[in-house]
């Protein structure tokens, strides 16, 4: 079990003797799930932290329409709504998933607060990963914003173009994950980055992405 826990960005920077001293004294137990499994329920109470050793899971949300909409996968050595445990109203915004045999560790929320306790780079580890958790909600809050296929990728495409500096640009996302980061079905965003080339604003070459008229691209998004 420790070696599963080594590697997770939870544990950075703590030592395996370290790490298996605090595990001795604190309450825990490992569960095992099959594919098509429900690990948790979108709005159930989260009351324990899970951390995935083994496999993968997918978390999907269920609108006021009833369309289930696929947020992200998560894979093993990550932790599970890491954000959620805390706060008033603590729930799982999303329905979490196996997407295969996948195995996982389960820390009740004081287990937690005892390490938090116990050990100062545990907190540390898990307040930065619930701050870059916050981060990547308040991205996909912002595209969820526009209201066309278009107008997400052109932000999107504008804001890699920002922090790389110079196009093309390469792209951190396959088309599938970036139809789940936008919320779009992957056959959809390819229709229109395919338009968006006949269009002239980008040229694609597979992860490579030319921009060809920026300014146009932001008029989409203004």
């Amino acid at each position: 079990m420790i070696p599963a826990l080594v590697n997770n960005p939870l544990f950075r920077e703590i030592t395996p003797e370290r790490l298996f001293a605090d595990l001795e004294e604190i309450s825990f137990h490992t569960r095992s799930y099959k594919k098509g499994e429900i690990l948790a329920q979108q709005g159930a109470v989260c009351n324990r932290l899970v951390i995935l050793t083994k496999g993968s899971v997918r978390g999907e949300m269920i609108d006021y329409s009833g369309r289930l909409i696929k947020v992200e996968d998560i894979a093993a050595p990550r932790a599970i709504a890491p954000l959620f445990l805390f706060g008033e109203e603590n729930r799982y915004p999303v329905e979490v998933t196996a997407n295969e045999p996948t195995e996982v560790i389960e820390l009740p929320k004081s287990s937690v607060l005892s390490l938090f306790r116990k050990n100062e780079q545990f907190l540390e580890n898990y307040m930065n990963l619930s701050a870059n958790y916050a981060r990547t909600l308040a991205d996909k809050l912002f595209f969820m914003s526009f209201k066309t296929i278009r107008q997400k990728l052109a932000s999107y495409l504008l804001r890699m173009l920002k922090q790389q500096g110079d196009s093309p640009i390469q792209l951190d996302r396959s088309q599938q994950e970036l139809a789940d980061y936008f919320g779009v079905s992957r056959p959809s965003l390819a229709r229109e980055l395919a338009h968006m080339q006949d269009d002239g604003l980008i040229k694609t070459d597979r992860k490579l992405v030319h921009i060809l008229r920026k300014e146009d691209m932001m008029q989409l998004i203004q």
